[in-house]
């Protein structure tokens, strides 16, 4: 199962800008990865009825597992191009497949129905994070075969080895896919008259049913040549790209406040190409996202409304693309965590940060009229480790001056939260008279933040903050 963060985001650093998690952004914890045991391809044979052609691991026993769910792995119309599972718990398994029916006049039967199925084990909960894989399995084979008959010409049989599954590196994948990184698995499609491929003993009749399957091929190729397809397509390598992802079903979008900053996680590079794959919104918002505007600053930029925003920063967020961290705000208090001394090991997090905390504007030159200094990492991680509590930001700036070594005090706190080196002392407010049934003032009771308030109030953190304290009617705590 994945473990995944609280549904709302609230201020603070992590995943879920929660300021509770161990878990580094963008990263997923799994505890229970789903277990591959082996990937076989079956298709109705004109003779033999369901088969399986293909199989990885050649010594996995499917027998027993085929035979009795044979109907359900190469199903009846009603079920075909749908997702399937089959739980057989007395062979402690499931089953994963895509059953897909091709209808064409050229087929024996004038229709081909096949699947490609994963076999999981029974105590992978998360099995389901299988099944975009295995219907990406289906979509390429349907390709293949449309293009080339992969499937159903027999001579192509002669390029699958043992170690393959209709040409996919099937033991690869079974090896690889768990372990949660990417992995390539390449196909060669070579025309059987440029492989000079014999089909050996097989009976006379045999070699003219199946001539009769194979002028698919044929009559498909023609059909191609008149649409200009070249024969050099006959002889191609194709890799294919699978990387085992979470499954986010059932798991809500967290809530995103206006007052949130959005940084991403990781790098994109804003191309023509990549824009222009991105919908109508998203092409205005992703490019002002400097990990410095809030939501509602993004909003004002683009004169958008900050409903519109926080929706698309919300599904970044969810697909862990961007992390939140709170709004940049003098009156909070900052300090630092353990994981700053990781970060004095880190010599890619360091060239990271002494790029993006120093002082961005040229313009800016100091009293003296000389351009600020360059930032050094003795000065940057002291910096960091003198952020204590008791101490709001507006006044360790007036104590350590960071501007005065060329450090942008606001580009080192949102650096430092979002790569949790600093987290964020939260304010509670404590109503100390009487609520006489307010809600409002119900509420300040020591577990609500002055955040969340803000939020259901629709007002500044600080300018809420400053009208509780001027009440003197309220006690602070900071935790």
């Amino acid at each position: 199962m994945v473990k995944r963060m609280k549904s709302l985001a609230t201020f603070g650093a992590g995943p879920f800008a929660t300021g509770d998690s161990d878990v580094r952004f963008g990263h997923y914890d799994y505890d229970d990865v789903p277990r591959l045991l082996a990937i076989f391809y079956a298709e109705f044979d004109n003779d033999a009825g369901p088969i399986i052609r293909h199989q990885v691991p050649a010594n996995f026993n499917l027998t027993r597992i085929f035979q009795p769910q044979s109907g359900l792995i190469i199903p009846k119309s009603q079920l075909i191009c749908r997702s399937m599972k089959c739980s057989l718990k007395h062979e402690n398994c499931r089953v994963l497949g895509y059953p897909v029916k091709l209808s064409h006049q050229g087929y024996r039967r004038q229709y081909y129905i096949f699947n490609m199925c994963f076999v999981v084990a029974w105590e992978s909960v998360s099995d389901s994070m299988y099944e975009p894989i295995v219907q990406k399995c289906a979509e390429y084979l349907i390709e293949l075969e449309q293009e080339f008959s992969f499937l159903s010409n027999r001579a192509y049989n002669a390029q699958c080895g043992k170690k393959t599954v209709c040409g996919l590196e099937a033991k690869r994948l079974v090896s690889v896919l768990h372990t949660n990184k990417l992995c390539e698995s390449e196909i060669r499609i070579i025309a059987p008259e440029l492989a000079k491929v014999e089909i050996k003993n097989e009976k006379e009749n045999e070699k003219n049913e199946k001539a009769k399957e194979d002028s698919v091929a044929a009559e498909r190729n023609e059909d191609y040549r008149k649409v200009g397809v070249s024969k050099a397509a006959k002889n191609l390598m194709m890799t294919l790209y699978f990387k085992l992802c979470p499954s986010y079903r059932g798991v809500e979008p967290p809530e995103v406040s206006i007052f949130m900053v959005p940084m991403f996680i990781r790098g994109i590079k804003l191309t023509s190409r990549v824009i222009d794959g991105m919908d109508v919104l998203s092409q205005k918002i992703i490019p002002q996202i400097d990990g410095i505007r809030t939501v509602k600053e993004i909003a004002f930029v683009l004169n958008l409304d900050p409903a519109l925003v926080a929706r698309c920063v919300r599904n970044l967020h969810f697909y862990e693309c961007v992390s939140l961290v709170p709004m940049f705000l003098y009156s909070n208090t900052y300090v630092a965590t353990e994981r700053v001394h990781d970060f004095y090991m880190n010599q890619t997090e360091i060239t990271d940060c002494m790029d993006f905390v120093k002082i961005q504007n040229p313009e800016q030159i100091e009293d003296d009229g000389e351009p600020p200094p360059v930032p050094q990492f003795s000065d940057v991680f002291r910096l960091y480790l003198s952020m204590k509590c008791g101490m709001t930001l507006a006044e360790w700036v007036r104590v350590e001056q960071p501007r005065s070594m060329g450090i942008d005090e606001h580009r080192l706190v949102q650096f430092g939260m979002h790569h949790q080196f600093l987290r964020k002392l939260t304010v509670y407010p404590i109503c100390t008279v009487s609520t006489g049934g307010n809600k409002f003032l119900s509420s300040c009771n020591g577990k609500t933040s002055i955040e969340e308030l803000s939020l259901e109030h629709n007002l500044d953190p600080q300018v809420l903050y400053q009208l509780l304290a001027e009440s003197n009617k309220f006690e602070f705590v900071m935790k």
